[in-house]
């Protein structure tokens, strides 16, 4: 449930990929009609609504559409161009036996809106290109303007388990202030691959809480994430078989779990993509959950109600924005002394997914750096970081004791 940012290494393979996965088979409609161009860019080079392979494929070699420009570099005779990224959003468990399991279409679409709505936030806040500065003779990131998104929605695993997900392949194309066409500069968009992925979990709990979907709180590694009320853990498990590989690769080689070794395990574990039809697909997914003996669509929705008359009688009120920020704060706060703002961001948006909004996160951000709570810092690898004040006070304490006792005590023993 978590997001991926992985670099395209080559265009044609991307392309025959998801041509392998029957996007542009003829014999499967519902594989086609889940490809769309998204982004001002997109749009702006009239790319279209579904995904052909032939523009697909000329855009990630850098070609840009209705004109002669083609981005990328010479070098030793050889044309250069990096394709672009992939930007995997896949919803929780519960999210994705809601949608397919028990076909709630409703879920899909609010899948895509919220995929849409994750992008829509890359491309205003974190897509960039290099710019030009002749005092420095520099090229630092300035912002960049407008994405060309080729997204593809996937129902399975390859494990066949149902998994809502989508690959959104962000071609390395975009303009600069002055409407040149130039590569994209990816490095605050992989910094942020938390904070995306907590944005679109939040705008696709929001539309499910919409739907009348109640949710559950719960963590994804480090980060607070949710599933939905009636999905036990015995069901999510059920039809979880490809982490199941994954952890059980772990132990097999040794050690302890961390994401490196379950990337390792994932490519190790990893099969060959045969995704079918989705009617052969919710077969064997209903079959499957008779042999389990696992809820119909009937008891489920059974199990909502229940759930959510549970949690009206409770009634527990909601926390202010502000106190989850802050929470969030005082979470990364022990563990290190300086933190990203987008880690702040990506935790408070878990602390009651849907219920705020990305504005209202960075408002109560920045009211605890006027109210001198929190101190802008430096840290490698993040664009804009903080640190408490109360840290930096515990810090001067430290050094002032330090000071204090210099000299002071007399060596147990001589330099022989």
């Amino acid at each position: 449930m978590v997001a991926t940012v992985t670099d395209i290494g080559s265009a044609s393979s991307t392309v025959h990929y998801f041509e392998q996965d029957g996007y542009y088979a003829k014999g499967d409609p519902e594989h086609r009609k889940a490809s769309f161009w998204h982004g001002q860019t997109a749009r702006a080079l009239g790319l279209g609504r579904h995904v052909s392979p032939k523009r697909f494929n000329r855009v990630l070699l850098g070609y840009v559409p209705g004109t002669d420009i083609r981005l990328g570099r010479m070098r030793d005779g050889e044309h250069q161009h990096r394709p672009g990224l992939d930007i995997t959003l896949s919803a929780p468990k519960s999210v994705s036996l809601a949608a397919l399991l028990h076909g709630d279409r409703r879920v899909i679409r609010a899948h895509d809106e919220a995929v849409r709505a994750a992008l829509d936030f890359v491309e205003a806040e974190l897509l960039q290109t290099r710019g030009w500065d002749p005092a420095t003779r520099r090229r630092p990131r300035v912002k960049a303007h407008g994405m060309a998104a080729a997204t593809f929605r996937h129902l399975a695993s390859r494990n066949l388990d149902p998994q809502l997900h989508t690959h959104c392949v962000v071609a390395n194309m975009t303009r600069n202030a002055a409407g040149e066409w130039r590569s994209i500069e990816a490095t605050a968009i992989r910094r942020n691959k938390k904070l995306i992925g907590a944005h679109y979990r939040n705008e696709l709990a929001r539309r499910l809480l919409e739907l009348g979907y109640e949710t559950v709180p719960t963590m994804i590694g480090p980060v607070p994430g949710f599933e939905l009320a009636g999905y036990d853990r015995e069901m999510r498990e059920a039809f979880s078989t490809r982490r199941r590989d994954i952890l059980e690769d772990i132990r097999r080689r040794g050690g302890a779990y961390s994401a490196a070794r379950a990337q390792q395990a994932a490519l190790y574990t990893r099969r060959r993509k045969a995704e079918p039809a989705m009617q052969e697909l919710r077969r064997i997914w209903r079959r499957r959950a008779r042999e389990a003996a696992l809820p119909t669509r009937d008891a489920a929705a059974r199990a909502r109600r229940s759930r959510r008359a549970e949690k009206q009688a409770v009634a527990r009120p909601l926390l202010p924005v502000d106190e989850a920020v802050w929470r969030a704060v005082e979470h990364l706060e022990e563990r290190s002394s300086v933190f990203a703002a987008g880690d702040i961001a990506a935790h408070a948006l878990g602390q009651a997914p849907g219920r705020y909004s990305m504005e209202e996160v960075d408002g109560a951000v920045e009211a605890l750096r006027r109210d001198g709570h929190l101190v802008a810092a430096t840290l490698r690898g993040a664009d804009r970081a903080f640190v408490t004040d109360r840290a930096l006070r515990a810090e001067r304490g430290n050094i002032a004791w330090m000071k204090e006792g210099r000299g002071a005590g007399e060596p147990i023993a001589d330099a022989a």
